[in-house]
């Protein structure tokens, strides 16, 4: 593993008021707009950026080097994934305030700066998401409840909700339905594509549960409101996510694989925060629901990949110079 010096030398630690982190794979062209969507909307205050590389293998640690030399560079020797990535920085960080900012990121004016003033403002914030947009400019789906029953049913990987997006349930579970989008409200859970916590809340609450793959974000928000604190949406800061753009494009069955992986880090969330007992009779009812979520969506999966998969073998069979 091997370290790059801190942004501005000159800058004493104490007086650094915000340190962005962030963890990337195979993601170097991503990475560097994200850099420079920062250097170009950056906070009014003394920050530092630790950016984590994930054993990456096409070029983002040299590109970082060279490019943004002030950025410290973490770099991992084999891919430790989200959770390990991020604790390794957070260890390291000197801000009063922590931002997680996913690669696929672009920082947009005066987010970073809204974002601080309003934990600034409200003692009671362990943490604040911003407003997440689209390329084309929609509002994500990035406040939510937290993982439930009724969120697999009306929640974010729903169908229903995908069909029909602002029906009077969904709406429980997807909390910018319906809301005052010029105002802060409190969530269940904000994204850690882009969350900036009080630096005394992590030391409070610990580090990222690197047992977790997927429902990090909702593992942090539930133990920052056991604490006692309020995660909230600031959906007056806004930042475009590219909605998972970074890393290698996984092929056909990893897609699927995934599909299963969420299902599994479901169960142990649901272990975690819902039902320690093994011997509840509600372990094969969950067991038994996350399984025919899993099978709703693999087929909602195998009818958006059919048209791909049919041009692909299309391709394959025509002549060449055809």
């Amino acid at each position: 593993m091997t370290d790059q010096k801190p942004i501005g030398e000159g800058v004493l630690q104490a007086e650094i008021v915000l340190t962005i982190i962030i963890s990337c794979y195979n993601d170097r062209d991503l990475v560097e707009d994200c850099l420079r969507s920062i250097y170009q909307n950056p906070p009014a205050e003394p920050y530092e950026i630790i950016l984590v590389d994930d054993a990456s293998s096409d070029g983002t640690s040299e590109m970082v080097g060279s490019a943004f030399p002030e950025v410290r560079l973490l770099r991992n020797d084999v891919n430790r994934h989200y959770s390990y990535s991020n604790n390794r920085a957070l260890d390291q960080a000197c801000g009063a305030y922590i931002l997680l900012l996913n690669s696929d990121t672009v920082v947009l004016p005066q987010a970073l700066d809204a974002m601080i003033d309003f934990l600034r403002k409200r003692p009671d914030a362990g943490a604040v998401g911003c407003k997440l947009l689209n390329e084309d400019g929609t509002i994500q789906w990035s406040v939510k409840s937290l993982p439930n029953p009724g969120a697999a049913l009306f929640g974010a990987r729903s169908i229903l909700a995908k069909w029909f997006p602002n029906n009077r349930f969904s709406s429980q579970h997807l909390l910018h339905i319906g809301r005052d989008m010029t105002q802060p409200f409190v969530a269940g859970l904000v994204s850690s594509a882009a969350s900036m916590m009080p630096r005394s809340v992590i030391k409070e609450v610990g580090r990222l549960d690197d047992q977790f793959f997927y429902h990090v974000d909702a593992d942090y928000c539930k133990r920052i409101v056991d604490a006692g604190y309020k995660c909230y949406y600031l959906p007056t800061a806004a930042i475009i996510h590219l909605n998972h753009k970074g890393g290698t494009m996984p092929s056909l069955s990893a897609r699927f694989r995934m599909l299963m992986m969420f299902e599994i880090w479901s169960y142990r969330y649901y272990r975690k925060h819902i039902q320690t007992s093994w011997w509840s009779p509600m372990q094969i009812v969950v067991v038994l629901g996350l399984s025919l979520h899993f099978l709703a969506l693999a087929s909602a999966q195998v009818f958006a990949e059919v048209p791909g998969i049919a041009r692909a073998a299309f391709q394959a069979k025509k002549p060449a110079g055809a």
